[in-house]
């Protein structure tokens, strides 16, 4: 098993190099995660309607040298799902006399570098051709330390295309978009422990309308993911007790690059006049922003 790698992003790795009925497996685990996998072997394989063998040889795949084993990696991530930061601090991390920036950074590549190996490439790609649409319209949504990284989002999507919202923080709002929202709309959702439930019923309720649901999270998976068409997932497990961002915004901005450099045709000409427009509003004048 990979170090540093949750049970959910395991089971989406491995999930082409599966057996069919052991995929069937996996995806009733990761529509109900981590619950399912905390059942008994006599329950999930008769949830799944499989036999107990094939669940244990789905366990071993992943790398786990028995079902208590994976059992015991679930419950370590249904604990850390719920932390608070005063007890995720790291004691010793950057002791007295150490270079604090130097120690900070090398764990932030540590946690980046790990983000990338767990991302799926279909996942990413996915999520890349559904902002890049036209024809649907995008919906942003993001919590209290997350809302940041939506509005990021936002505003450069903006540039590069129309009918781009986003969603205050409000669930008492949410109800005057979502009945607007359709099968031809994305819903971007970013949630990390410890999640935000109104953000899942939002979501939930916005897939129920076929809305296509664009998730970012953590490594131990925001509930959203039971009805994300795509997630993408980050290590944020900051040194210092905070989660970080970090490796959200890096990929926030992978996916702003990436729609940027594939669709460069048609956003070319659209960014051509918005320049020529800011240029005939007076937006250069440095004067006018003061």
């Amino acid at each position: 098993m990979r170090q540093n790698c949750s049970v959910a992003e395991l089971l989406r790795s491995e999930m082409d190099k599966l057996t069919p009925t052991e995929r069937k497996i996996s995806r009733v685990l990761l529509a109900n995660y981590p619950v399912a996998g905390l059942e008994t072997i006599a329950q999930l394989a008769a949830r799944v309607e499989v036999s107990g063998p094939t669940v244990l040889r789905l366990v071993s795949k992943l790398g786990f040298d028995s079902y208590t084993a994976f059992q015991a990696a679930l419950r370590g991530e249904l604990e850390a799902r719920l932390q608070s930061p005063l007890v995720r601090r790291e004691v010793g991390m950057a002791a007295e006399g150490t270079d604090f920036l130097a120690d900070f950074v090398r764990r932030q590549t540590e946690l980046m570098q790990q983000t990338v190996a767990n991302v799926s490439q279909a996942e990413f790609d996915g999520a890349v051709e559904l902002l890049a649409d036209p024809k649907r319209r995008v919906w942003l949504l993001g919590g209290r330390l997350t809302e940041p990284l939506a509005a990021y989002l936002a505003h450069h999507l903006k540039v590069v295309r129309s009918q781009v919202t986003l969603l205050r923080p409000l669930p008492t709002s949410w109800a005057d978009n979502l009945v607007d929202m359709g099968k031809h709309d994305v819903l971007v959702v970013f949630d990390i422990r410890r999640y935000w439930q109104d953000a899942q019923r939002m979501a939930e309720m916005a897939a129920q309308r076929k809305v296509q649901v664009v998730l970012f999270t953590d490594q131990w998976l925001s509930p959203v993911s039971r009805c994300a068409r795509y997630t993408l997932a980050a290590h944020t497990a900051g040194p210092a007790g905070w989660d970080t961002n970090t490796p959200l915004l890096m990929l926030v901005d992978a996916l702003i690059a990436a729609v940027n450099t594939r669709h460069w045709g048609d956003i070319h000409e659209r960014l051509q006049e918005l320049e020529r427009m800011r240029a005939e509003l007076g937006e250069g004048d440095e004067s006018m922003r003061r």
